[in-house]
């Protein structure tokens, strides 16, 4: 075993917990590991030099630039004397961000040099990569994955891994095509999306003849079976969730393949499910009611109207009535439990509130929100596409899918800057370098809404990190008053970035006029209070911060409806994983699973106690499976009423837990307006992190 890895563990060979093992370890890994196999280069010329004619890094990001200019980037970088703050973010880093040669024996980057890299490959001046990379290296925001590890590189992976399709229409050339799609998108390490409610059920007609459709299950087979087999040539397993509502008459049959007790031919055995849920269902839950699960191609065939296009709680009644759709009576109560037991077993399926969803969807002129995606997470409009099979009349119709762009705010590192306003700005502009270097060739529906609507998704990690070392307990109402101020300034910020980018360049996404936000709706809530702390706890930690006003707000509005905005959405908060690490932050919003965590990876266990755990701060580390979870859904709901997209929301069960709290979970959620709660994990139950989507 390796000198680091042993001096790493005994952090928890004694009777104590000992941190300062972990500080060792991360020294004898430079010692002895990084610096001893790191290549230098006797002047940054001669690197840049090396790295291009290799084909490391883009000769084309370096020609943009005087070599003066990419000199003072990285002397920049270097001139902060970063240094990591535990093991296992330096392991991360040196493991999976920096570059090594191919026989992966040496580094050909250090951090500050991969950071430097991504800054003048996202910014278009020197002005602001030199503000980016102030950022980066101190770690105030920190790109996506894909976004930090392909930066600047030359013939390497996409800057987004995390892709929505709505594509899958109830036609084989439809079906097909999104096959085709999925498997385009996954050979590259995407995580896919694809909304399937559209599919007629099992035993539906085909060509005038009845009861012959295979439904929902047969196409999910096939996408379960392409995940497989395009994997990114082996070296990251393929990544997918259906959505699929639970007014389907194949919802049922479709939850059953994710328990583990279900047949193995059967079983879905890589993709993920979930479940979109409309108002009337959660109504007839509460009533202890009856519901009916719909047939597609039947209330098509009665109406004209494809499944996704209805409004549920609106048309319910209607549709019930009408004799010429066929319908089944199920049990409310029963679905919502069978989606209980199963997320028991597996942990699926995932939930979309679409009524919650879309009641505060701010471009209802788009479109409405039908589905999310593999971190439930993204919550934006999609409209399908319409394929002609080869040879035929007609014109394809290119309809809005969605491509993730990511990127989140370290919360300790933003409020410690002093100036939230300067992070978020700095932040919105990366984001939008990265949606304006993207393009999905490959899916058509993708580049469009890339193009057109411009969406990025600014989250934020190390919430229960920041808590603790606050002495504030996670829930707690001084918490949950953090989170509202936070998230507050955090939206106005990022809406004032994004008008700046249209006022600046003329840019602004389809569909601005006639939303929300042009009539100054969705900003109904900040020109009615101030998002102000309220106790001198909370009041302390912006010390130095300007948080907006009702006045602030009033003139960013006016400036809104003057100059529009750049991007149709600007905030999700993903489930940050291995950048949580680099970062040294617990991840996202959610309360920590363990004070100190053990991983293993190949065959060498690796330990990370929470940043600034000591005997005082452990008490606020309160973990996860101990804690009533209204209090996780609390801190979400907090921040969702200022997160224009999702939040992945984890519900964290002891192995004690009955299907019936989890049920009244559920309603919680939705009372607190939710939009959606990502996996069940419970105790002793190990569910892979959403590698897709991590950032």
């Amino acid at each position: 075993m390796e000198r680091w890895i042993e001096l790493n563990n005994r952090v928890l060979s004694g009777t104590r917990i000992d941190t300062s093992h972990d500080a060792q370890a991360l020294q004898a890994y430079f010692t002895e590991k990084v610096n001893p196999n790191t290549v230098t280069f006797p002047t940054l010329a001669e690197k840049v030099a090396y790295m291009t004619e290799k084909g490391v890094w883009d000769p084309a990001v370096f020609a943009r630039y005087h070599p003066r200019d990419v000199k003072a980037v990285f002397q920049r970088a270097y001139g902060y004397d970063f240094r990591f703050r535990s093991f296992m973010g330096a392991f991360k880093f040196y493991s999976e961000y920096a570059t090594m040669t191919p026989d992966r024996q040496q580094w050909l980057e250090r951090f500050e040099d991969r950071l430097s890299v991504t800054a003048l490959a996202r910014s278009s001046s020197v002005e602001e990569a030199l503000e980016l990379v102030h950022h980066l290296v101190n770690q105030t925001f920190t790109p996506a994955t894909p976004t930090l590890m392909n930066s600047g590189k030359a013939n390497t992976g996409r800057l987004v891994s995390c892709f929505l399709l709505q594509d899958c229409t109830d036609n084989l050339d439809s079906i097909t095509k999104t096959l085709s799609f999925v498997a385009e998108l996954s050979k590259g390490g995407g995580g896919i999306g694809v909304e399937v409610s559209n599919l007629r059920a099992r035993g539906e007609s085909l060509r005038g003849i009845q009861n012959v459709t295979k439904g929902v299950m047969g196409v999910a087979k096939m996408l379960d079976n392409m995940l497989r087999y395009a994997d990114q040539a082996g070296q990251r397993p393929g990544a997918g969730a259906i959505y699929l509502s639970v007014m389907h008459a194949d919802f049922l049959d479709t939850l059953s393949a994710k328990k583990i007790a279900s047949d193995e031919d059967a079983r879905l055995k890589t993709l993920s499910v979930g479940a979109t849920v409309p108002d009337v269902f959660m109504q007839k839950v509460r009533a202890g009611e009856d519901i009916y699960q719909f047939y597609p191609h039947s209330l098509f065939q009665a109406t004209g109207r494809e499944f996704t296009s209805i409004d549920w709680t609106r048309e319910y009644d209607a549709l019930v009535a009408n004799p010429d759709i066929r319908k089944k009576r199920v049990s409310a109560r029963r679905v919502m439990e069978e989606i209980a037991v199963t997320q028991g077993e597996s942990g699926y399926p995932y939930l979309l509130f679409e009524g919650n969803a879309n009641a505060v969807n701010p471009i209802p002129n788009v479109g409405t929100i039908k589905m999310s995606n593999l971190c439930s997470e993204i919550l934006q409009p999609t409209l399908p596409s319409t394929f002609h099979a080869y040879g035929k009349e007609g014109q394809d119709q290119v309809g809005l899918d969605v491509s993730c762009n990511l990127a989140s705010l370290v919360i300790e590192q933003s409020v410690a800057s002093g100036d939230l306003g300067r992070v978020v700005r700095a932040a919105v502009r990366m984001l939008d370098d990265v949606a304006r270097s993207t393009s999905i060739t490959e899916v058509p529906a993708v580049r469009r809404a890339n193009e057109e609507m411009r969406s990025v998704g600014l989250g934020a990690m190390g919430l229960h990190s920041f808590l603790a070392k606050n002495e504030i307990a996670y829930g707690s109402p001084e918490a949950l008053e953090f989170v509202d101020v936070y998230f507050a300034a955090v939206h106005y910020h990022a809406r004032r970035a994004s008008m700046e980018i249209a006022r600046d360049t003329g840019f602004v996404f389809r569909g601005f006029e006639g939303s929300r936000y042009q009539s100054g709706e969705h900003f109904a809530q900040y020109l009615a209070q101030d998002f102000a702390p309220r106790t001198p706890e909370v009041a302390a930690l912006f010390e130095g911060h300007h948080l907006p006003t009702c006045e602030d707000w009033a003139q960013l509005v006016q400036d809104i409806r003057t100059h529009g905005l750049a991007h149709s959405f600007v905030m999700a908060i993903a489930p940050t994983g291995s950048i949580s690490y680099v970062s040294n932050a617990s991840a996202s919003i959610m309360p920590i699973t363990e004070r100190v965590e053990t991983r293993t990876s190949n065959k060498a266990r690796t330990i990370y106690p929470m940043p600034h755990l000591n005997e005082l701060t452990e008490w606020f580390y309160e973990e996860a499976y101990d804690m009533d979870q209204r209090r996780v859904i609390d801190t979400v709901a907090a921040a969702q009423k200022h997160v224009d997209q999702g939040i992945s929301c984890t519900l964290f069960i002891p192995s004690s837990a009955t299907t019936r709290t989890l049920q009244r979970y559920y309603l919680y959620a939705y009372a607190k307006g939710l939009k959606t709660l990502y996996y069940t994990r419970l105790r002793k139950v190990s569910i892979d992190e959403c590698l897709s989507c991590a950032v």
